[in-house]
């Protein structure tokens, strides 16, 4: 079964590279447009960053599994960055902090989740865990 899930995950890489493309898109459109999105409670707000970003942050892997972590990272970091830096020049949206770090968390349990899933898939291939991550 493990070598069937590797062969599919290789065949659909170049899907999962347009997926990738195509959701950091939405996510910057989503998130650069004037008007402020519907949210009931400001804990709504920070679950959509922290949810975008982890999700961007897994994608980038499945699209891009060769990228170094901190290199994965940094570029998620940067377009949650990116977001909020445009939203300051919009005249109803604001930037705020706690967006960034909702931003932070949800690219630190991407990169988390890709660790454990390198570590677990080395372990189950080789017996050993992954020693240069």
């Amino acid at each position: 079964m493990w070598v069937s899930v590797m062969r599919r995950w290789v065949k659909y890489r170049r899907a999962f590279q347009i997926l990738f493309f195509v959701v950091v898109a939405a996510g910057m459109f989503l998130g650069m447009r004037p008007t402020p999105p519907p949210a009931a409670y400001s804990w709504m707000m920070s679950f959509y960053h922290l949810g975008g970003l982890f999700g961007c942050t897994v994608l980038s892997y499945l699209a891009f599994p060769r990228w170094k972590w901190w290199c994965r990272g940094v570029a998620m970091f940067g377009v949650g960055v990116m977001v909020e830096l445009v939203q300051s020049f919009h005249p109803n949206r604001v930037t705020d902090m706690e967006d960034i770090l909702a931003n932070s968390a949800g690219v630190a349990l991407g990169l988390i989740l890709i660790a454990a899933w390198k570590s677990w898939s080395s372990y189950r291939r080789h017996g050993l865990p992954v020693r240069s991550w």
